[in-house]
């Protein structure tokens, strides 16, 4: 209700429903096993996670001028072929506790 001097006098609030809502059916594919990618082994996905989280993913990109200039690569290793492949190297890498 507005007032002569052109404020406004709220008697009541009513209630308006600003944003509506309608429940829906997401399909996504999610993973359900992963493989390494040394040694083939294979390990189940569960809603949970991995039962036992013993897989590294890696992300690499190469840059100018290296011979895989622009190519990305992606691929899962397991835990135990990770290390041995670390065990390979002229220098260990650094290692923390988190």
């Amino acid at each position: 209700m507005e007032i002569d001097d052109g404020t406004f006098l709220i008697i009541g609030w009513e209630t308006v429903v600003m944003k509506e809502y309608q429940e829906i059916t997401v399909t996504k594919n999610v993973a359900t096993s992963i493989t390494c990618n040394k040694c083939g082994k294979k390990e189940k996905i569960t809603e949970y996670g991995f039962e036992v989280n013993e897989f590294h993913a890696f992300n690499l990109s190469f840059g100018y001028p290296s011979m895989y200039d622009e190519q990305r690569w992606k691929f899962d290793i397991f835990e135990t072929c990770l290390v041995d492949f670390v065990k390979t190297f002229k220098h260990s890498p650094d290692i923390y506790e988190v």
